[in-house]
């Protein structure tokens, strides 16, 4: 059997629920500030992104991880499209169908989805050469064996899993004519507050929640547990909450944020987007301008600029 050597970062079947009337994404490139169409198999997705370098070719299936990966998004997949057609014909503040072991392989594939993109591979390098562990321009293979030798040994992934699956899940649905957006990285994560948009590799704590759009008109909020207590009646049920432009401009936020290069949509509007594009770095939008949050845009700023160096 043959396996492709293009490897998706951002599943297909999660990018075919963005598409626009022609089934192709409408993307915005923020690294050159360019709009284009584009076949959801064409994006997000390098060379040979997941195949296990040379020197550990001897010991395992260099395609092990594409394989696994190939696995989960089958697995994934189905139950995603099961609670999509649920929600579609259920009324708001209702209880949804959603069976622990369904549960249990979303966490896994929420988790996975959060560490495998390019922009994960990218942060890991940034902490690394911060706390100057690793030295600068390594090689891709470089880069990719330490991202797989962390992700293997440090239980980073298992953590953020179980932390997910401990979660308070609640669905909201999109009701503004404004489509949720997506991006080359989609699983964003957010303080308990809402006002911040979180980078790191930790899992949920201190009341921190994931947020991930499953389609223009869907999306799903995966709350702390202990912080947000409070709100477990609605745990896996449609939120009486429904989102209206302004909501879904602040979460389409996150993905311009979170996102390396690419963010994804039906339509080819991205003035929002673009706005606040231009405001990543700067204390534009600071609710606080606290000690914390004036060192949040201070990496934030680095961060930007080793990646165009």
């Amino acid at each position: 059997m043959t396996y492709p050597k293009l490897h998706h970062y951002v599943p297909r079947f999660y990018l075919n629920y963005f598409v626009g009337s022609n089934k192709k994404l409408y993307v915005y490139d923020k690294v050159m500030n360019r709009k284009f169409n584009v076949a959801p198999n064409k994006i997000a997705a390098e060379t040979h992104f997941y195949r296990l370098p040379e020197s550990w070719s001897e010991f395992t299936d260099p395609l092990i991880i594409e394989k696994n990966l190939s696995q989960l998004e089958a697995n994934s997949s189905r139950i995603i499209e099961k609670i999509k057609n649920e929600i579609d014909n259920s009324e708001i503040d209702r209880k949804l169908s959603i069976s622990q072991n369904e549960k249990l392989i979303l966490s896994e594939f929420i988790a996975t989805q959060y560490f495998r993109t390019l922009e994960l591979r990218e942060l890991l390098m940034y902490f690394l050469k911060d706390e100057e562990l690793i030295e600068d321009n390594l090689s891709d293979d470089e880069k990719k064996s330490i991202q797989f030798h962390i992700l293997a040994e440090s239980e980073i992934l298992e953590k953020l899993e179980e932390s997910i699956y401990n979660s308070i899940w609640i669905f909201a649905k999109n009701v503004s004519h404004n489509p949720l957006i997506t991006s080359d990285h989609p699983i964003c994560m957010k303080t308990k507050n809402n006002k911040m948009w979180i980078k790191g590799i930790e899992p949920l704590i201190d009341g921190s929640y994931i947020v991930f759009p499953i389609t223009p008109k869907l999306i799903l909020y995966c709350k702390e547990f202990n912080y947000w207590s409070m709100l477990k009646d609605f745990d896996l049920s449609i939120s009486p909450i429904q989102l209206d432009a302004d909501m879904v401009d602040h979460e389409n936020s996150g993905q311009a944020f979170m996102s390396s290069r690419f963010l994804f949509s039906p339509q080819n509007e991205f003035y929002e987007i673009q706005e606040f594009i231009s405001s990543i770095g700067t204390n534009k939008y600071a609710i606080e301008k606290n000690e914390d949050a004036l060192k949040a845009i201070e990496r934030t700023k680095l961060y930007i600029n080793r990646q165009k160096n």
